[in-house]
């Protein structure tokens, strides 16, 4: 699948596919192993972000962000890390939750919607909410 999307709703859309692993099957999960998940910034004008998901056998999804311009590569930086976590949710790799604490750099990855403690690795975030807040309803 092929899609063009601007900045605010890639966000919208990278937020909505990490938070649907807390409660549902990641892709990775669906077709049973690990994805890879790259960006590349084109620099010539209309400095496009393009994302990737893929196996070794074929795509299964790109995205190309068309208002890229205005925004520094750190906020591509975090997608990305979002992304590679969100596909692959309870298969993500160490490697996927390193370059999300160096994309982060000391910022929370994941608060919580509850009780707003902050996160800074997926793991912790994930297991935090099916430990202290398996009883909520939004999550079970």
């Amino acid at each position: 699948m092929k899609s063009q999307i601007r900045t605010y709703y890639f966000r919208k859309f990278v937020n909505a596919i990490v938070d649907s692993t807390l409660v549902s099957p990641s892709l990775a999960e669906m077709v049973r192993h690990h994805l890879w998940v790259e960006w590349i910034r084109e620099r010539r004008p209309p400095y496009l972000a393009l994302y990737k998901v893929y196996d070794d056998q074929e795509s299964y999804l790109e995205l190309c962000v068309t208002d890229a311009r205005g925004y520094g590569d750190s906020v591509y930086e975090r997608a990305l890390a979002l992304l590679k976590i969100g596909v692959n949710g309870a298969l993500v790799s160490s490697d996927d939750e390193s370059y999300a604490a160096q994309a982060f750099a000391g910022r929370p990855f994941r608060t919580c919607p509850y009780c707003h403690t902050p996160y800074a690795r997926w793991l912790d975030y994930y297991g935090h909410i099916k430990t202290s807040h398996w009883e909520d309803k939004a999550i079970s």
